[in-house]
């Protein structure tokens, strides 16, 4: 699955959040997938829940290559690469939560 909506939406789903709900009562889902700024609003909502996360940034060469980032609610493990970091913590928040992409 792609970096979007779609995603955001299954991300603000798994968090517990009432999409319909929140959306009917004009609020509109962050943007987990795509900016800094959803990704904090991610990490902060998980935080509540008692999951950690961890981003790193990979070089090789002296080049950036891309994020890796682990998710942990302390028993379960989620690890997602990608050329973003929000994108590679709402991937690794979905496998943490057992939310197939």
């Amino acid at each position: 699955m792609q970096a979007g909506r779609e995603l955001d939406v299954k991300v603000a789903e798994a968090l517990g959040w009432g999409v319909e709900e929140m959306e009917g009562n004009g609020y509109t889902v962050p943007d987990f997938s795509t900016t800094w700024e959803g990704m904090g609003v991610l990490v902060e909502e998980a935080k509540k829940q008692g999951i950690a996360f961890r981003v790193e940034t990979r070089f090789i060469d002296g080049s950036f290559f891309d994020y890796q980032c682990l998710a942990s609610n302390g028993q379960t493990f989620g690890m997602a690469t990608s050329g973003t970091a929000p994108y590679a913590a709402c991937l690794a928040l979905l496998k943490v939560k057992g939310v197939a992409v």
